[in-house]
């Protein structure tokens, strides 16, 4: 205790000399009683709010919250993708800093710390809400959160691709309000909260409930815009009711905007123009702080997480890490806006397609864009971007291309990402023979800075892209491969065209086909994590298990928190009817996604296999609790109840199991077993006449058991 108070004092005396935005420290600010609600908003453009001028959504929750506070009306994400966006907000990071940087990235590796972490240690309760898998707790966003709420309906997890797993806002806000209703009858009730909501429906695609799906016919995201606002109206409401909101600290941002055609890009990440990079940034303060005000001038999403203990007079040493500025004394109005450039960026076209990356500065007045084809804005005089200036801009675009390349020198870093145990020899052996090298191959130090291509050239092999996934998604897989098909010989290193028909084979079952289509995916790119575990599933299917295990093995080396690689493990365990094993895998999937309903079920069913049954009741209730419906899991969890004094529940599950399918013989065994216990004989006798009628095997081996 006495060491650790020591370096606090240090670093108080340290941190004490750190600058601001506007160049003087802040007064005290709320201090840390004061608890904090962080609100990001999936894909919302700032120009849908009616405090950014919108005049076609009704937001009068987000508009009343601005009204309240201090509005940014330039400010501008650092990358236009909802995970590397997210990693910056949540870190204070930039992206070639943290090493999150798109859908190909690991996750956030050990050595980033996060703000819930910084929140945990200064006494805050911590707990987040999220609305989309892309933000699941695997990819490193759940350290430092007491409680990081990421269930999604298990059935999604069948029908849709990870990507595409969400959850309406009127659910995760509906399991915050339970939580703060908890919270306030329990021990912590008096501690300050830090608080993240992640709000996803803006997101494509676009289907809002009604009544904005008939009131925004034709404009399906402006409807998605007002249905989360008005979700957002009733968690406002709630705080007010129970004393909350004038006491809070409450910031709203989105992790970036949406191109709706613009530039060509309908929806986002593939371009850096302002259409996805400009989103609402509010801060709302406690009561009575500072008056409400708008305050001009680029500010970036990296600024939040300073601005946020700046405000709370919070020191802790996760403000050695931050790369942006707080932005608390033009919030509190002791400073004045800050000429300083924003950096923005996207490796989507590079790490997806092998095309150029595209990095940005914002200045007061231009945006400048480094691409093999540079281009260069006026903002002022032409804020929507029609009108490239390269050609008369020259000079201020070089002067900008220097800063740029200085800015990524200064800020970057060699972060590892986070890697599992070392592959055994078998493992390696076994790859080698699936003529999988990667394991061996070098990282790539730097990005080639010459001869790919520009995003802006390849937009119609894009946009062919995300149609070829459109058909997929209706269910069209032949037009789909043929879309793609058609694209092979104008990109014939595109890695995301085999593995989209590996993906395509996989829903139809057809799983030779997606072997092919992995293998290929992967001898383009080795490294590409969604591939490994697409042909490790294909392998399973296939009853090929020591490839599949390969394969899994080689997904945890690259992410060891991949709870479904721990998930498949304990599959291939169980075909090798190692059950000890399978039990460990399986719990280690548990651990790492205690919300992931499938491996609850395999571990309970593992453990009432080991005839473990008072320890199998856990997982199996709460697999149930998850909202998981399944005849298999609905039997083993009444041969756990019949197995430890609870013989009428233990029928009462058999008979949900019956319900869900009649002809399962196991259950029906089961029940007539559990009747015959309780001396039933007649109940007994009747369930075992049907199991006869349906397996003239089992009846056979147990019919002296069931006398008539």
């Amino acid at each position: 205790m006495i060491r650790r108070f020591q370096f606090c004092l240090l670093f108080w005396a340290i941190a004490c000399l750190t600058t601001v935005a506007g160049g003087q420290a802040p007064a005290p600010g709320p201090g840390s009683s004061t608890s904090v609600l962080l609100i990001t908003v999936d894909t919302l453009r700032a120009d849908r709010l009616g405090c950014y001028g919108g005049r076609r959504v009704e937001t009068p929750a987000m508009d009343a919250l601005a009204a309240e506070g201090a509005r940014f009306e330039d400010a501008l994400a650092q990358v236009p993708i909802t995970l590397p966006s997210h990693a910056v907000i949540l870190t204070g990071t930039y992206p070639m800093y943290n090493g999150v940087r798109d859908f190909t990235s690991h996750g956030i590796p050990p050595g980033i710390s996060l703000l819930a972490e910084a929140f945990k240690r200064q006494g805050y309760q911590t707990a987040a809400f999220v609305s989309a898998f892309v933000l699941d707790s695997t990819w490193g966003f759940g350290r430092g959160f007491d409680t990081y709420d990421d269930h999604f309906d298990p059935r999604q997890f069948e029908t849709r691709s990870p990507g595409n797993i969400q959850r309406r806002a009127d659910e995760t806000i509906d399991r915050l309000l339970a939580w703060l209703g908890n919270r306030g009858s329990g021990p912590e009730a008096g501690r300050p909260f830090f608080v993240w909501l992640h709000l996803y429906d803006p997101h494509s695609d676009y289907n809002p409930p009604e009544p904005f799906h008939t009131r925004y016919a034709g404009r399906l995201y402006d409807g998605e815009v007002a249905y989360t606002d008005s979700q957002l109206a009733r968690l406002f409401a709630e705080l007010q009711k129970r004393g909350l909101y004038d006491r809070a600290l409450i910031v709203l941002v989105s992790d970036h905007g949406e191109s709706l055609g613009e530039h060509g890009e309908d929806e986002h990440g593939f371009f850096v123009y302002n259409s996805t990079l400009h989103v609402p940034l509010i801060f709302k303060l406690p009561r009575g702080l500072a008056p409400p005000r708008v305050i001009p001038g680029p500010v970036g999403t990296i600024d939040v997480a300073p601005t946020l203990l700046d405000l709370l007079w919070l020191r802790d040493p996760i403000r050695q890490q931050f790369q942006g500025s707080s932005l608390a004394s033009l919030i509190l109005g002791r400073g004045m806006a800050a000429n300083r450039p924003v950096y923005a960026e996207t490796y989507y076209p590079f790490n997806s397609f092998g095309w150029s990356p595209l990095r940005s500065l914002t200045t007061l007045r231009y945006h400048f864009i480094e691409a093999p084809r540079p281009e260069i804005y006026d903002l002022a005089a032409d804020p929507t971007e029609t009108r490239d200036l390269y050609s008369q801009r020259r000079a201020d675009a070089e002067a900008l291309r220097n800063q740029l390349r200085d800015f990524e020198r200064r800020y970057a870093a060699q972060v590892s990402a986070p890697k599992g145990p070392p592959l055994p020899p078998e493992t390696l052996e076994k790859l080698k023979s699936l003529g999988y090298l990667a394991y061996s191959a070098p990282a790539t130090a730097s990005v080639p800075t010459s001869g790919l291509a520009d995003p802006k050239d390849r937009l119609k092999v894009f946009k062919s892209i995300l149609r070829a996934t459109d058909l997929a998604s209706q269910g069209r897989f032949a037009a789909s491969d043929s879309l793609l098909a058609s694209l092979t010989s104008e990109e014939p290193k595109l890695y995301l065209i085999p593995f989209m028909r590996g993906e395509n084979a996989s829903r139809r079952e057809r799983w030779q086909d997606a072997e092919g289509s992995f293998l290929a995916c992967l001898k383009l790119n080795p490294s590409f994590s969604q591939a490994v575990m697409g042909l490790a599933r294909a392998y399973l299917a296939l009853s090929k298990s020591e490839q599949a295990k390969a394969m899994l093995e080689l997904a945890l080396h690259q992410n060891p928190h991949n709870f479904l690689a721990y998930h498949g493990l304990g599959l291939v365990a169980l075909r090798e009817h190692n059950l000890e094993q399978a039990r460990r895998n399986f719990l280690r999937a548990v651990e790492e996604k205690p919300n992931y309903a499938p491996s609850q079920q395999q571990l309970g069913i593992v453990l009432v296999e080991m005839q473990r049954y008072g320890e199998a009741l856990g997982p199996l209730q709460r697999a149930a609790q998850l909202g998981l419906e399944d005849p298999v899991l609905a039997n083993y969890l009444g041969t756990a109840l019949a197995n430890t004094g609870q013989p009428k529940e233990g029928i009462s599950w058999y008979e949900k199991a019956l319900k869900m399918k009649e002809d399962y013989t196991p259950a029906r065994l089961n029940l007539a077993f559990a009747y015959l216990k309780m001396n039933d004989r007649t109940n007994a006798s009747r369930q075992f006449q049907k199991v006869c009628q349906q397996n003239a095997s089992l009846c056979q081996q147990y019919r002296q058991m069931f006398p008539p």
